[in-house]
């Protein structure tokens, strides 16, 4: 008689599944078969019986027999197992878990292709969703099932879910303030299910519908441009005759004073808008005429979806040379999207034996060795391919630059070959349309490792092709050099990053060029790049030229355009530089709060809230203390304790700076808090962390023990290093004053 093995479950089944997902992204690292992977997967699977007990292990195993492409068994653990788990969790956390059941089932329905059975589980997901308290806190629950339902073509139930959900946001009094708003783009969601489903005439009426919400607006409510240019992009190919409306809307509602950036942004989301709807009323050649400020990337975009637009729209107006030139255009430079569009068009050219030679040739042959699109070989080998695409090129242009930077890439990436690489890269960077980071990066390499560090950077520079790229070569000049290099080159740190920053100013001054007049190409106008370049370049400018005031400048044309963190704490820092007490506190004032509203994963208070306290007791602003050793606490309290151990000492230091001053008005509070750090001082294995101790007790009158902890700091003074040796000057200093003091203290007349 055969004994089935008991199901792996509780902790054996975690193990199992941890074992297995990590074996599954090993051989996708290896770059396996895929389907080998999955009938492994499957295989091994079958061999076992499994019961989840938990909810996470119940998406965890489903999931897993996904990817062993079994929906049924899939479906099989959250109908089984899942409602086990579900029922066996107390009564408040039910519908949450009625939910993910729902939500779940939705994944195998759609893997087997089971319309069936997927409508009726599409409505039972919305029954769970809308029943669920707060739905509408739910956003990304409310956005997914209208996916799924409408990549099912499920459109009913994807317009019950977008009117349910509008039900919902009719009876928030929050939501109040954005009743047109939401009625508008509920409308416009009808519009396009409608027009999905071939219901042309409904589509019309709903996407009418949306604009009149908005034109109807009352006091009250909340409606921007912004609001306008969604429902004017989500109702354009449905209503194209209204967008001239829509748009009059728009630039009617601009605020006074939006610049910079800010403006440009609009412009360009206007162009597209523009471009869009004279497309979709005939008029090709005015719309493509708008498409080069179109298809400028700006922050929000998350590919470069209106290069593919324009593409297609040239092909279609049978300019097919400029087609082929922005096919490779987008291949070459890799751009999301567009790049994979690029080499099917290449492709299907030709087939069909479009003109636009080499540039069709050029797209597949790059295409074929840049990891997003080198499925354009099939199952070619990567060097016949490539050689292939090459020599058709080459036979129609000879000696053209962009064959030359194609055949650069494949040496570098495939042999390291930088000797044979480099004359070819010299060419193609002279071709500023060929001029991206990339190949700059690997000229600059190459120059090093066959002349040597020093005689390449004498060579000529040569200018990027855009904002987007000198901020991308000077990262890779900054940071990267040393990696590609061979191991113990020596890199001059001056000149290398004299040579970044002047690709930052070139960024600099193009990405400034296209604010002041909306021209330029398609990457100079990406408002946080040019922030985190002002950045770079600020702290250049603060290290490397000692210029404060400019590094300033820079952090506050960043925070105009897209502010972080970082920009904050660079201001901070050159105030702190400058000596500028007042400043310093101030722009400390604007990091904490900026990083406690937006977050700062790199926020370190202790960098700088000593030298805060230090500047307050010069200002005479001393009760203010207080509020920085707060600040410092409430800091603490939220690291982590197996990440305390890292900035352990460092907060030492700082409280014990902060109490130090805070003792000059505050001495009885100051004194209390200190005697509980003072035992963890000697840990700190600083010089200045005893002697900022030492200065409270030889403020307090506690001579003996300031020198205690003024000799302790001495043992951690490090010879030969200068600011170990300026500790040591102080410590000895601190010493002879205490000495001073306690013999000022004794009475006169005592003999000792």
């Amino acid at each position: 008689m055969t004994t089935l093995a008991a199901p792996l479950s509780a902790s054996q089944l975690d193990a199992y599944l941890d074992q297995t997902e990590a074996a599954i992204e090993q051989q996708l690292e290896a770059e396996l078969d895929p389907e080998l992977i999955r009938s492994g997967l499957k295989t091994s699977m079958d061999s076992q019986q499994f019961r989840a007990d938990t909810l996470g292990g119940v998406r965890r195993l489903f999931r897993l027999w996904l990817r062993a492409g079994d929906p049924a068994a899939a479906l099989r653990v959250i109908d089984g197992d899942g409602r086990e788990a579900a029922a066996a969790l107390p009564g408040a956390e039910q519908p949450d878990a009625q939910l993910n059941l729902a939500f779940w089932r939705l994944e195998p329905l759609s893997a087997q292709r089971d319309d069936a059975a997927l409508h009726p589980a599409l409505d039972a997901a919305l029954a769970a969703l809308t029943a669920l308290p707060g739905a509408l806190r739910y956003d990304k629950a409310w956005e997914y099932l209208d996916e799924q339902a409408v990549a099912a073509g499920a459109h009913a139930q994807s317009r019950r879910g977008v009117e349910a959900r509008n039900a919902l946001q009719r009876g928030a009094p929050e939501r109040a303030p954005y009743r047109a708003w939401d009625d508008a783009l509920m409308a416009v969601r009808l519009a396009q299910s409608f027009a999905l489903e071939g219901r042309d005439a409904e589509a019309r009426e709903a996407a009418v519908r949306a604009i009149d919400s908005l034109a109807s607006a009352g006091a009250g409510q909340d409606v921007d441009h912004n609001d306008w240019l969604r429902i004017g992009h989500g109702v354009v190919r449905i209503v194209p005759e209204a967008i001239a409306g829509v748009l009059r809307q728009v630039r009617a509602r601009i605020p006074e004073g939006t610049v910079f950036f800010a403006r440009r942004d609009l412009d360009v989301r206007i162009a597209r808008l523009e471009a869009l709807t004279l497309h979709r009323q005939g008029a090709l050649e005015a719309a493509l005429a708008l498409m080069p400020l179109a298809r400028v990337m700006i922050m929000g975009d998350d590919d470069d979806r209106y290069s593919a637009t324009m593409l297609d729209w040239l092909l279609e107006a049978g300019r097919h040379e400029e087609a082929a030139r922005l096919a490779f255009e987008s291949v070459f430079h890799e751009r999301e999207g567009s790049a994979q569009h690029g080499v099917a068009a290449a492709q299907r050219a030709l087939e069909t034996g479009l003109a636009g030679h080499p540039y069709w040739e050029l797209a597949l042959a790059f295409g074929g060795i840049a990891e997003d699109t080198a499925f354009v070989r099939g199952d070619e080998a990567e060097a016949a391919y490539l050689q292939r695409h090459l020599a058709l090129a080459r036979a129609q242009a000879p000696g053209h630059a962009a064959a030359d930077a194609v055949e650069a890439h494949y040496l570098i990436a495939s042999a390291g070959d930088y000797r044979r690489a480099l004359p070819l890269l010299e060419t193609a960077a002279r071709d500023l349309t060929l001029a991206n980071a990339d190949l700059l990066f690997k000229l600059w390499v190459a120059r090093m490792r066959v002349h040597g560090v020093q005689a390449a950077l004498e060579m000529p520079f040569l200018p990027a092709n855009s904002g987007g790229s000198c901020y991308n070569l000077g990262v890779n000049l900054g940071y990267h050099l040393a990696e590609k290099l061979p191991e113990g080159a020596d890199i001059p740190k001056a000149q290398v990053g004299a040579l970044a920053a002047r690709y930052y100013e070139m960024g600099l001054a193009r990405f400034e060029a296209f604010v002041m007049n909306g021209a330029g190409s398609a990457r100079d106008g990406h408002a946080h790049m040019y922030s985190m370049l002002c950045n770079n370049l600020a702290i250049r400018y603060r290290y490397d030229k000692s210029d404060n005031a400019g590094a300033i400048a820079l952090h506050h044309k960043g925070i105009a355009a897209s502010p972080f963190s970082e920009h904050y704490q660079g201001i901070m820092s050159s105030h702190r530089s400058d000596g500028n007490d007042s400043a310093l506190v101030d722009s400390a004032e604007q990091l904490w709060h900026y990083s406690a509203d937006h977050g700062y994963s790199r926020h370190d208070p202790t960098d700088y809230i000593d030298d805060v306290a230090a500047a307050l007791h010069r200002l005479g602003r001393d009760t203010d203390i207080a509020i920085w050793l707060q600040r410092l606490d409430e800091w603490w309290s939220g690291v982590e304790q197996d990440e305390r151990a890292e900035y352990q000492n460092a907060q030492i230091r700082a409280l014990v700076s902060v109490l130090y001053y805070m003792a000059h008005t505050q001495p009885d509070d100051a004194m209390l808090r200190l005697e509980g750090v003072l035992p963890s001082v000697p840990g700190a294995a600083s010089p200045y962390t005893s002697r900022m101790a030492g200065n409270a007790l030889r403020s307090a009158g506690q001579f003996e023990r300031a020198q205690t902890l003024y000799r302790d700091g001495l043992r951690h003074v490090k010879e030969g290093e200068s600011w170990h040796e300026t500790q040591r000057k102080a410590l000895l200093e601190a010493i002879d004053e205490c000495k001073r003091l306690q013999r000022a203290a004794q009475p006169w007349w005592k003999v000792w």
